[in-house]
């Protein structure tokens, strides 16, 4: 069961991840565009390329940190919401279980007092004949 929820979570982790990284390679397309129009090739305009891919590193280890944030909040949400659904079909199960158990009891004193009365029948009569 355990199991499940791991891997469960590292599927989740992983998809969130690929929508940072999504995010990231377009916001880097994006910089590497805008520095391949313009046609100066002095310093000045590698240096603000260079603080436009810092400036995306930096903002994407916010967003990572942020993932696993949320990661974790959505963890104790779903291992709590999991282990009250577990706690309801265990007594559902019980429900169910006692519900037969009481079926059977009631059943088999049925059966004992036809069992009875038949008894008592035969009896009648054969006092009747004898």
């Amino acid at each position: 069961m355990r199991f499940t929820y791991v891997l469960l979570l590292a599927l989740l982790g992983c998809f969130l991840l690929g929508q940072v990284g999504c995010d990231t390679s377009s916001s880097t397309e994006s910089s590497t565009s805008s520095s391949d129009t313009s046609t100066s090739t002095d310093s000045s305009a590698s240096s603000s390329s260079d603080t436009a891919t810092s400036a995306s590193s930096s903002s994407d280890e916010s967003s990572t940190t942020t993932t696993a944030a949320t990661t974790t909040t959505t963890t104790k949400t779903s291992s709590s919401s999991s282990k009250a659904a577990a706690r309801r079909r265990r007594a559902a199960a019980r429900r169910r279980r006692l519900a037969r158990q009481r079926r059977k009891r009631q059943q088999r004193q049925r059966r004992r007092q036809q069992q009875r009365r038949r008894r008592q029948q035969q009896r009648r009569r054969q006092n009747r004949r004898g």
